[in-house]
């Protein structure tokens, strides 16, 4: 199909501006002062472009995921409709935000269906920069003791929800290393994978360790290469020998009260199951040991069970599952495999944290959402042209 020399350049414009807002999504929290910078960025560089090309490129139109899109719908429909039993009506704005977020990562694979994965890999080796950059600044110009658990430069300042972004990127610049240029995939790309790791092995967050653990562990699952089934074993022993030898760390702090908050959690869900108590709606959930409450369950699946009941963990179930069946049914492909690493990684991750997926844009993002983007992506990568014929990748 030929386009008039207009349409062309809209077109050349649009795509390099949701380029960089999407670089903005992933990086954006590194380097920024505050997240409302961070938040008016996505609006002007992203959500707008985004926009604009649903509203005059056809081909963002024809490129929605049917079965997602549905999904999708049905899951933020329940949410808006608990509002009106006991949610909080200014977490529409956020349901708003996400729907913006979603049409921007459709339009900017619509537009240029390898650019969005190109740019993610570009943002996973700049952001290994980054976490070494932390390391160093925490413990080398601040002069934090290795006791210490580091905290990120940027906006990533709480430690837990640090590492999550940090296992997305790290696992982002894993799984694409065979797109990256061969002189990058020796030494450049271990420096890089190795950054994130120490990263997150310096938080002492053992909730994305284990979620790392488990997802190397089964990447054999859906890669091909030789390597998976190394790199798998390798984590299975290192965090073997990890808690024999140095139990007293890795351990330290025990399981932090989850099971207490999942108690307190389950008994709040058995007064509403089917509905919740509305999106966004108070709750607290009480630990005597520590004369202390919580104003989430520390688990996402149950955080959505006692705000949108069954039904809303029914269709944030479905929707994840699906996402998951994209990835697996691409991932003879780069981009599948990295997204059945992504889907790993955050279904284990958000066991022991997480607030729920109608927020801002935040941390949570990287884990709740990112996937999501990724998987309506996908439906733009179907074209035998798209994939490279070099594939070191795992």
């Amino acid at each position: 199909m030929t386009h008039s020399l207009p349409a062309s350049r809209l077109s050349t414009g649009l795509t390099r501006w949701l380029a960089f807002g999407f670089a903005w999504l992933l990086l954006g929290m590194f380097l920024l002062p505050t997240s409302k910078l961070y938040q008016q960025g996505l609006i002007v560089f992203f959500w707008l472009p985004g926009l604009l090309a649903l509203l005059t490129m056809p081909v963002v139109r024809r490129s929605w995921d049917g079965l997602l899109l549905l999904l999708f719908a049905l899951s933020g429909l329940w949410m808006g409709l608990s509002i009106s039993w006991g949610g909080e009506p200014d977490r529409l704005k956020e349901l708003f935000y996400v729907c913006l977020a979603v049409n921007a990562a459709v339009a900017l694979a619509a537009l240029n269906p390898r650019l969005l994965w190109q740019v993610l890999l570009a943002c996973a080796a700049l952001g290994s920069i980054l976490a070494w950059l932390s390391l160093f600044y925490f413990y080398g110009w601040l002069g934090y003791p290795l006791d210490y658990r580091v905290v990120s430069i940027g906006l990533l300042n709480q430690t837990i929800l640090a590492s999550h972004v940090m296992g997305v990127m790290g696992l982002a610049l894993l799984f694409m290393r065979g797109w990256l240029p061969v002189r990058f995939q020796g030494w450049v790309w271990v420096l890089g994978c190795v950054g994130y790791l120490g990263f997150m092995l310096m938080s002492r967050s053992k909730g994305p360790l284990l979620a790392l653990v488990v997802c190397l562990a089964l990447s054999w699952l859906w890669s091909t290469s030789r390597w998976a089934w190394l790199v798998g074993g390798v984590a299975v022993l290192a965090a073997g020998l990890g808690v024999w030898f140095l139990p007293e760390q890795l351990l330290r702090g025990g399981l932090s009260f989850r099971p207490q908050l999942l108690e307190q959690a389950w008994d709040l869900w058995l007064l509403r199951p089917w509905q919740g108590l509305g999106v966004g709606a108070d709750y607290q959930l009480p630990i005597a040991e520590i004369g202390k409450s919580f104003d989430h369950a520390h688990n996402l699946y149950m955080h959505i069970a006692v705000q949108l009941g069954v039904v809303g963990v029914v269709f944030w179930l479905a929707l994840q599952a699906t996402v998951a069946w994209r990835a697996w049914s691409m991932r003879s492909s780069v981009p599948g495999r990295t997204l059945c690493a992504l889907c790993c990684f955050s279904v284990v991750a958000l066991l022991t944290d997480g607030i729920g997926p109608w927020v801002k844009p935040r941390e949570e993002w990287f884990t709740v959402w990112l996937p999501v983007l990724l998987a309506f992506a996908l439906f733009t990568l179907r074209s035998p042209n798209i994939e490279p014929k070099r594939d070191d990748g795992l």
